[in-house]
């Protein structure tokens, strides 16, 4: 008989987690390789999704999402190296430096974080949807957006990015369910990555964000996270292993009948 146990277990099941050198990525391949499944790890900086995958009995590979040709290699060997793709958890992204104000984003900053959080969510999207199609076994697609999608705060560049890698969700939800190809959207509110430094217990405007910048006020735009953060219900920063235990759940039979959607896994920001 079929136990809740069963519809957890990942064992058998090859995952493809980017970005997995670190931070959120790093615990979702963590989460995956717990519940039973094999992961590819692959990042940019080859050094971290090597010691990710050394401490999840993983496998590693160097990896610039915003590279077509390097994408369709990575998927190409994730399937030679493991035998499958059946996840993958486009996770990798950049954040740091490419928000603020309209009229400070050069069109290098613009491009640079379109390349990767949109251009290479689509690169992968594509390959690893091509790749399940062809093995015809089904799969899951877990899409990392954020509440930035919905609540914007950090500018135009990045919150714009993760509304439209959540339009790309439900667009591939759509058109990948016959061939019970399930693809979701994980979106992850405030969430302390920061290794080796505890979070603060009650975050505040003069407090370090997650990627170590002071969260100053003086816009509207650092003046709505910190206000969100400052009075979150959950009343803690969230910690990575929470983002990586939704992925387990999108990635497991847990999930069958779900496609399309936008899991916030925030805390209550939303609820802002």
């Amino acid at each position: 008989m079929t136990t809740p146990n069963d519809w957890i277990d990942l064992t058998g099941k090859v995952a493809h987690v980017t970005g997995g050198g670190h931070g959120i990525g790093e615990a979702i391949a963590t989460a995956l390789a717990m519940a039973g499944a094999q992961v590819m790890v692959s990042d940019i900086d080859l050094g971290k999704a090597l010691a990710t995958a050394d401490k999840i009995g993983g496998h590693a590979l160097a990896l610039d999402v915003s590279d077509r040709a390097a994408v369709d290699e990575a998927i190409a060997k994730t399937v030679s190296t493991l035998g499958a793709l059946d996840i993958l958890v486009n996770n990798a992204g950049v954040y740091n430096g490419f928000g603020g104000p309209v009229r400070d984003i050069t069109d290098d900053m613009w491009r640079t974080l379109w390349s990767v959080n949109v251009d290479g969510v689509f690169y992968c999207c594509r390959a690893g949807a091509s790749a399940m199609i062809e093995a015809g076994n089904g799969g899951r697609i877990i899409n990392i957006s954020s509440t930035q999608a919905m609540s914007p705060g950090v500018g135009v560049t990045y919150d714009g990015s993760k509304a439209a890698v959540l339009q790309m969700t439900k667009a591939l939800a759509l058109e990948l369910a016959p061939h019970n190809i399930n693809v979701n959207a994980l979106a992850p509110g405030p969430t302390w990555v920061r290794g080796g430094k505890p979070p603060p217990t009650n975050p505040t405007s003069d407090t370090l964000s997650p990627s170590g910048t002071p969260m100053t006020t003086g816009n509207p735009l650092s003046d709505t996270v910190v206000s969100h953060i400052t009075r979150l219900p959950k009343g803690h920063w969230g910690d990575p292993m929470e983002q990586g235990k939704a992925a387990v759940f999108l990635a497991s039979d847990m999930s069958s009948f779900v496609t399309g959607i936008y899991l916030p896994v925030d805390g209550g920001y939303l609820l802002l």
